[in-house]
């Protein structure tokens, strides 16, 4: 099942004996960890009826499962860093493996054991095979622009606040796609906006931190527009930033990529929903883009992704310095028209 669902079920009041939470999605997998936690574990007696297992034997599984409850319906077991279910081969694997699989299906009923395995799972092993299989199984996926916009949504109701969906597409685009991270940015713009209710794009320009990538775009915001000297001190910002000049090579060169096919489909009369997809950007990233490519020519903006690809290659044969290749790329690309 997914993450929806398991919420949904949870609040529904069933609760299954094993489960398997794995997944990129972090913060709304801990989310579901304490949820599951509310729920089987009586108040005032969680540490008598929790046990947290690291990177546990089988043996020490069954024991911790196989021991009931005090006073309460339910004992709940939280498995982390099972080497069974990762890459790389664990100690007596196959044997480990062979037993907690003939268990999983004698678990008691006063028992609740979590397997929390993270993004780091090896499908290909017995284990994680087995436990992706049961009902329990709940994948935490990266969420969608939808899902993410009604995430923060509701993560700003309890606050009195709201964004409307181009404001949290810029969230997005601004400060990353982590909610731990976007957790704290809502906080923030919250406080920032005191009495009012709505949150803008222009507050999120103002106050919200910058990724590596969203700096960038303004650097190349910068270069296309010709002004070298805020495109000189933002390269400055991702310095000081602790970014090094080969990464932000990279992503330089990703959005010049990114404008020769926007370029491309612009000649093709491609749809704009369809640009958008094809780039894998999303509508608010697409009108910068578009904005970046302007009048220029699919053949200069080529010229532009070649030199960007050059300067890499000069620096992976030590022809050039990565300082000094940086800049005479960023010289070159503002005198691009």
């Amino acid at each position: 099942m997914d993450q929806w669902a398991f919420f949904d079920e949870l609040k529904a009041g069933t609760v299954r004996n094993v489960y398997c939470f794995y997944g990129p999605e972090a913060y709304i997998r801990r989310s579901a960890v304490a949820k599951l936690r509310e729920k089987v574990l009586m108040p005032g007696l969680e540490d008598m009826n929790e046990t947290v297992l690291s990177a546990p034997t089988a043996q020490q599984i069954i024991e911790s499962c196989e021991t009931l409850p005090m006073m309460s319906d339910y004992r709940l077991i939280i498995v982390r860093d099972c080497a069974l279910t990762q890459n790389g081969k664990a100690k007596d694997e196959a044997q480990e493996s062979a037993a907690l699989c003939e268990y999983l299906p004698r678990v008691p009923e006063t028992t609740c054991l979590l397997f929390d395995l993270g993004d780091g799972v090896d499908k290909r092993k017995k284990l994680a095979q087995a436990l992706m299989k049961l009902p329990g199984a709940v994948g935490f996926d990266a969420l969608d622009d939808a899902q993410l916009a009604r995430w923060m949504g509701q993560t700003l109701r309890p606050l009195g606040k709201r964004m409307d969906r181009a404001a949290c597409e810029a969230l997005a685009f601004t400060s990353g796609r982590d909610l731990t991270m976007l957790s704290g940015e809502l906080q923030k713009l919250a406080a920032y906006v005191g009495e009012r209710t709505d949150i803008t794009t222009q507050d999120i320009e103002q106050v919200a931190t910058h990724t590596a990538e969203c700096t960038v775009f303004a650097m190349v915001d910068a270069i296309t527009e010709g002004r070298a000297q805020q495109a000189f001190e933002l390269l400055g910002v991702l310095l000081q930033g602790g970014e090094q000049r080969i990464g932000i090579l990279a992503m330089i060169t990703r959005q010049y990529r990114q404008m020769m096919h926007l370029s491309a489909m612009q000649g093709e009369r491609t749809p704009q929903a369809q640009q958008a997809k094809l780039l894998g950007v999303p509508p608010f990233a697409l009108n910068r883009l578009t904005r970046q490519v302007g009048r220029r020519s699919y053949a200069s903006l080529r010229g532009c992704v070649e030199a960007c690809v050059q300067a890499d290659y000069d620096i992976k044969r030590g022809a050039l310095r990565e300082e000094a290749a940086l800049e005479q790329l960023m010289l070159r690309l503002l005198s691009a028209r």
